[in-house]
């Protein structure tokens, strides 16, 4: 199929007038002859006007004049003409005088075809139901014509036209294929459809001019032999501005060139039209220089135009440069490609222009700055609503973007990168610290998505991976699915109170790797969180860890944290646990929680840890063995977290370096401190302890030992005071060669910090074989013992008495150590602090019942009464004497408070 070729609707209407009124002249032929002899002009009877009128006024046309002649070269012409349109109010043409030439030969043969056609003093009118202000103005001032046909050439001798402050002169010579009519696929259109389409675009185009000073446009037409010609174009736009618009488009020092070529049937070959302007307004885009470039051809779809805006300014932004390049798009519409750039940032890409005003735009590549976007009005609004900080610059890439006619979004999609983003408290350096990354993220924004108008796919801030649906107004709804290393802080604003709370209970070395689900509204302090963390070398409540897997279900009611292989201590040996942590929201925040349970195989000093450093430092010398049952649980209390604790172990354990077994403990809070129950084997014996209080200031302490060996009882009391260092290896259990076995109890105050210096009373009782040995005349009795004779040696067996403690000394005054022929009483101290003792006593023989008078005269009866036993130096090796001397003798009683209980040890 051919195409179409371009036609002015002006032009169409000029011709289809022309054509109309020779049609109408048929009837005259006759008369044309008769007056063609006459050499005067003469006027046309009435009949033949009426007639003229009539016919033209079937074709919706308005046809009126003074005078109708016919001149002697059969030239027609009317005096004060006036042409009317149905469906216009008012005349569209008026014309003082209107002539048109025929040719002779060809209107005898009845073919009209025109040679010449002059107009003066013509008006071309708007009618008021088309003009933009509702009033019937003129369009045209002043127009004459001056136009013969030569051929196959129209020979514009003349043609002036002036509207308003615009003028427009054309001369030369055209190809007579202009006047020829063209095939409309479309359908009849009404002529007052045309005519409304072309007065509107004059009344435009005068609006301009006027606003910007008034133009002048020239066109030259230069014929070519082969029967196509060559328009040259010139206008110039004045200089004068108009501070009042009318929402149409005003320029300053606009000039334009360009070229038509015309071919021989009519059809516009090729055109080319070029210019600049000093400024430019249109609606709220101003610019400082305008330049434009156009090119086409006969087809609508060959047309291409170039815009280039030197520093515009447009809604809030300063653009240095805006570069449009504007062609025909399939059906009516146009496609406009674009390259903008402004101090800070550049955006390219493309937009189709729908005829009904809608615009589908593509965005290939942009770098904004994002103080630039903040800058907006309205989009800084929405996100300062939304708690979002841009900072650095945004990347655009491949983005798609559909807007209405009335300039809303309708739907936008694409991918989007962000170097300085900050939103609700999340941002690259809150989430890691020590990495530059930006935000990154595919969205898809559609305003019909009511719950969720934006969509976040592969979305990437920093170490965090996920994606997002929400709401983009304050208070809206938005959920969020993170995954990756963050630092729990960045979350804060985000999830509330409880996850803050949650994390001061953690003292973390690394970044925790978290899956999380929230969904929340924007500005609210509650969410609804699901998620799992992974930790890895943290405190927890002030214990040491070193890995643990959090999950989280939470809501504003309640938050529950499950603890799954949460491993203390630095080695697999520190055991680990699983339990969970609940927060209930219901509550007040004191009270709220956290209520911690747990149970596994953790060693009791990383559970002692919770309740104070000190106090988890003090139990590392008791290492259970892996089949260990440990249990807590925690509750908050009015005055802090209450904590329980129980511990079983039924195999073999060493506690500072003692072998003990089948241990059963409890710990609890209690005012000012803890309670401690325990029951266990140890040194071959069984021990139960109770402590009371804070014991690491001062502790009621209750120990019971019964058979016990001395011998490791006295090991694990010289290893309390040193607790061995964090990272030495648990002592192994040692065993002390010793028969003996010992029963006691103790009731006092103990500071586990310094074990020496406990207060409180007791009693004991201790049997041993291999106890000691007496011997009265010293090495006098050894060298008899030598010869077999033990009548001065007596062996020791058993100890018992009572003892008290205070300010790091122990007090001995009732110590009896008795065999089977002797008794050996005893009163010391024992320095807890030195690890010294001495002790001094008397050494008895027990009577035989009755009256024996051997014993009168027994030598050692005699010895043993005059003997002063003495134990003196450290207590691993004292010094021990037994040999009489003169002076015990004469100073029998000068120590005789050695070893007596204070009597402020009884408060």
């Amino acid at each position: 199929m051919k195409p179409k070729p371009a036609s002015s609707p002006f032009r169409r209407f000029l011709r289809g007038l022309t054509n109309t009124c020779l049609l109408l002249l048929l009837p005259v032929q006759l008369t044309l002859c008769w007056v063609a002899n006459l050499d005067h002009p003469t006027k046309l009877p009435d009949f033949l006007t009426e007639r003229i009128s009539t016919q033209l006024a079937e074709h919706g046309l308005r046809l009126q004049a003074r005078n109708y002649w016919m001149m002697p070269d059969l030239t027609l012409a009317a005096d004060d003409l006036s042409l009317g349109v149905d469906g216009m109010s008012g005349d569209v043409f008026t014309a003082a005088r209107v002539e048109i030439a025929l040719n002779p030969a060809l209107l005898i043969a009845g073919q009209i075809e025109p040679t010449q056609v002059r107009v003066s003093d013509a008006r071309l009118w708007c009618p008021a139901s088309v003009a933009h202000g509702g009033v019937r103005r003129p369009l045209i001032d002043t127009l004459t014509l001056d136009i013969t046909k030569e051929g196959r050439w129209l020979n514009l001798r003349s043609i002036q036209a002036r509207g308003g402050k615009i003028t427009c002169h054309l001369s030369g010579e055209v190809p007579t294929g202009l006047l020829r009519a063209e095939k409309d696929n479309k359908g009849p259109i009404p002529l007052s459809r045309r005519l409304a389409d072309a007065f509107a675009s004059i009344e435009t185009a005068i609006d301009v001019a006027e606003r910007s000073g008034g133009a002048s446009v020239s066109l030259r037409c230069q014929g070519s032999s082969d029967g196509s010609a060559e328009v040259s174009v010139l206008a110039v736009l004045g200089n004068d501005w108009s501070d009042s618009g009318l929402g149409l488009i005003q320029v300053r020092g606009l000039n334009l060139r360009g070229t038509v070529k015309v071919a021989s049937d009519g059809r516009i070959a090729d055109w080319r039209l070029d210019g600049g302007a000093q400024e430019m307004a249109w609606r709220n885009i101003t610019a400082e220089r305008l330049d434009l470039r156009a090119r086409g051809k006969g087809r609508r779809e060959d047309t291409v135009a170039e815009l280039t805006l030197a520093q515009a300014k447009g809604a809030g932004l300063e653009l240095r440069r805006v570069k449009l390049d504007v062609r025909p798009a399939l059906g009516d519409g146009h496609r406009i490609a674009f390259d903008i750039l402004s101090d800070g940032s550049t955006v390219s890409g493309s937009a189709i222009l729908a005829p009904h005003g809608a615009v589908t735009a593509m965005i290939d590549q942009a770098h904004l700055s994002g103080a630039e976007i903040s800058a907006q009005p309205e989009l800084g609004r929405l996100l300062h609503a939304a708690g979002v900080d841009l900072r650095g610059d945004v990347l655009l890439r491949e983005v798609a973007a559909e807007v209405s006619a009335k300039g809303e979004f309708s739907r936008a999609s694409g991918e989007i990168a962000l170097s300085g983003f900050r939103g609700i408290g999340l941002s690259a350096e809150a989430i890691s610290p020590d990495k530059a990354l930006p935000l990154r993220t595919h969205f898809d924004f559609d305003p019909a998505r009511a719950d969720a108008p934006l969509r976040l796919r592969d979305l990437r801030l920093a170490s965090i991976t996920g994606s997002a649906d929400c709401e983009l107004k304050a208070g809206g709804a938005f959920m969020l699915h993170l995954n990756g290393e963050l630092d729990p802080a960045c979350l804060d604003r985000l999830l509330g109170e409880w996850w803050v709370s949650l994390w001061k209970t953690f003292l973390l070395r690394e970044r925790p790797y978290a899956f999380i689900d929230v969904e929340s509204h924007w500005g609210s302090l509650s969410s609804v969180t699901k998620g799992r963390a992974v930790l890895k070398r943290f405190d927890f409540m002030g214990a040491p860890f070193r890995y643990v897997e959090v999950s989280v279900d939470a809501d504003p009611k309640q938050t529950t944290i499950g603890l799954h292989r949460l491993s203390g201590g630095d080695t697999e040996a520190d055991g680990s646990l699983d339990g969970s942590a609940t927060w209930d929201w219901t509550k007040p925040l004191a009270l709220a929680g956290p209520v911690v349970r747990a149970q596994g195989n953790l060693q009791p000093w990383i559970a002692a840890r919770c309740a104070g450093k000190d106090f988890g430092e003090a139990l590392r010398g008791l290492s259970l063995p892996v089949d260990r049952r440990f249990t807590l649980l925690l509750t908050p209390g009015a005055k802090g977290p209450d904590v329980k604790t129980s511990i079983e172990c039924a195999g073999a354990f060493s506690a500072w370096g003692v072998a003990g077994s089948s241990l059963q403990a409890s710990t609890e809070n209690i005012d000012g401190g803890m309670r401690v129950r325990a029951k266990l084997g140890l040194a071959e014996g069984e021990a139960s302890l109770s402590l009371d209080g804070d014991p690491l200031r001062q502790t009621k302490l209750t120990l019971d030992l019964k058979g016990c060996d001395p011998a490791q009882i006295g090991q694990l009391l010289s290893d309390l005071s040193t607790p061995p260092p964090k990272d030495a290896a648990p002592t192994p259990a040692t065993k002390v060669a010793s028969a003996g076995k010992l029963d006691l109890h103790f009731s006092g105050h103990l500071d586990l910090e310094k074990p020496r210096l406990l207060k409180g009373l007791g009693k004991y009782l201790l049997t041993d074989p291999e106890l000691k040995k007496v011997r009265l005349l010293g090495d006098i009795s050894k060298f008899l013992e030598a010869l077999g004779v033990d009548a001065t040696t007596y062996e020791l067996s058993q100890a018992k008495g009572t003892f008290g403690c205070v300010g790091g000394q122990a007090y001995f005054p009732d110590l009896a150590i008795t065999g089977p022929q002797a008794r050996l009483d005893l009163a010391g101290e024992i320095d807890l602090q030195a690890s010294t003792l001495n002790f001094e006593g008397g050494f008895k023989l027990p009577r035989k019942g009755g009256l024996n008078p051997l014993d009168l005269i027994n030598l050692n009866r005699v010895l043993s009464g005059l003997t002063k036993i003495k134990l003196k130096g450290p207590i691993s090796k004292p010094e021990t004497s037994a040999l009489p001397t003169l002076k015990d003798i004469i100073n029998s009683q000068k120590d005789s408070k050695l070893g007596k209980i204070p009597d402020g040890i009884q408060e």
